[in-house]
């Protein structure tokens, strides 16, 4: 690991780049929001993403000539310039579309390196600003000065960069939506001790191949361009189409969030038009997560009121998973309670994951909710939930996603 010097400390090296070449190219990295991860775990954990990020760095310098020089702008730590020596055209001419592209190619190897490092802090993905400039040398300003514009143009390119980078997002999305370019995965739920299949989850994605296939990406950048109920309203239709195409028999579980109530295509007859004549609301089950429930605990009770008499079931999923009362959300009146993975993940080893459990599986069975345990890979945890009194579950053990071109 290179320790990267700061742009004062190599001021006199910049300097003379700027006057001999008579001219300067700059590249900045801007990693700015990742501030946001020491606002909300602390230090450390700030300082560990840096430390993982810092190698990348330092490959991306390899990858440049000996010349060039790789600066941190202290003003903002997590702002990085590479000074570029001489033209990269191999006449030796200035190009500014060879500065341009260097860039993007720098944007585009970071952005999805960054992703890996931050998510474990954050479902949002974190900005990654890359922009260029070049300055022109004159003996009438200060080269401090010149060196200090570079920077604020490269900057402020890079701040239009992800302008435009996040108004190609919500044109992807809008597109996305309107053509429903989207598929489903259903994974089954099982009886643990027949390995009976008793029905499906339903698992929306995105366009195949492409950077939003994954349902949390697609999701994300949903919410941060307002089109969550646009998306949540293309994906339930998609899924009735791949459910029919499909095929299976049992019971067809989809997530969902509480403001479902307030779109008008998924209640009465709007709703019963998407369903067709083969799916019937009595072998829906509608998934809101423990999270959700809580946040919009009275918009919870007026959803479930009305897909009740629809004939809809509802399961609270990812329980146990936040800090709420386990209580109040069994006694809501749910059909199913999907245990989270986390609860699940080696349980037959964490005796105090195997007392909430057993816990919420007395609590299922006192108020008439089927327990399901999602997450479980092995036989060992499969057996262990099963002697906990769960008698239901769902993860890789039993079986992965199929998608329902494939079963045909």
């Amino acid at each position: 690991m290179v320790d990267v010097p700061s742009i004062t400390g190599v001021q006199s090296r910049i300097g003379s780049m700027l006057r001999e070449q008579g001219g300067l190219g700059a590249i900045v990295i801007d990693l700015v929001s990742l501030i946001e991860i020491e606002r909300r775990f602390g230090t450390e954990a700030y300082l560990t993403v840096r430390q993982h990020i810092q190698p990348l760095l330092d490959d991306l310098r390899g990858r440049l000539r000996d010349e060039d020089v790789l600066a941190v702008d202290a003003r903002e730590g997590d702002r990085f310039v590479f000074f570029l020596s001489a033209a990269r055209s191999p006449r030796g001419n200035l190009a500014m579309k060879d500065l341009k592209g260097l860039a993007r190619r720098m944007e585009d190897s970071l952005q999805p390196k960054v992703f890996r490092v931050a998510h474990p802090y954050g479902r949002e993905r974190p900005a990654v600003d890359v922009g260029y400039a070049f300055v022109l040398y004159s003996p009438l300003a200060s080269e401090e000065r010149q060196i200090a514009q570079l920077i604020e143009e490269a900057r402020r390119t890079a701040e239009l960069s992800r302008v435009l980078r996040e108004r190609q997002e919500r044109e992807r999305l809008l597109q996305i939506i309107f053509n429903r370019t989207l598929w489903t995965a259903f994974q089954p739920i099982v009886e643990i001790e027949s390995r009976r299949v008793m029905g499906h989850e339903a698992l929306s994605r995105g366009p195949r191949a492409s950077e939003l296939e994954p349902p949390l990406v697609l999701f994300d950048a949903a919410s941060r361009h307002g089109l969550v109920a646009e998306l949540e309203r293309a994906c339930r239709r998609r899924i009735f189409q791949d459910w029919a195409d499909f095929g299976a028999p049992g019971r067809l579980f989809l997530n969902t969030v509480p403001s479902t109530i307030r779109d008008p295509s998924f209640r009465g007859r709007g709703m019963i038009d998407m369903l067709g004549e083969s799916l019937s609301p009595r072998l829906i089950t509608l998934e809101i997560t423990e999270r959700e429930v809580i946040e919009n605990i009275g918009l919870y009770r007026e959803a479930m009121h009305s897909f009740l008499e629809m004939g809809f079931s509802f399961a609270i999923d990812d329980l146990g998973a936040g800090y709420s009362g386990l209580e109040t959300l069994v006694t809501l009146g749910a059909s199913y309670l999907k245990i989270d993975m986390g609860l699940v993940r080696d349980v037959h080893l964490k005796r105090i994951n195997q007392q909430v459990v057993r816990a919420i599986a007395e609590m299922g069975a006192a108020v008439g909710a089927t327990v399901i345990a999602e997450g479980i890979q092995t036989g060992e945890e499969a057996e262990t939930l099963f002697d906990l009194g769960v008698h239901y579950g769902q993860g890789y053990f039993f079986g992965r996603p199929i998608e329902a071109d494939v079963s045909s």
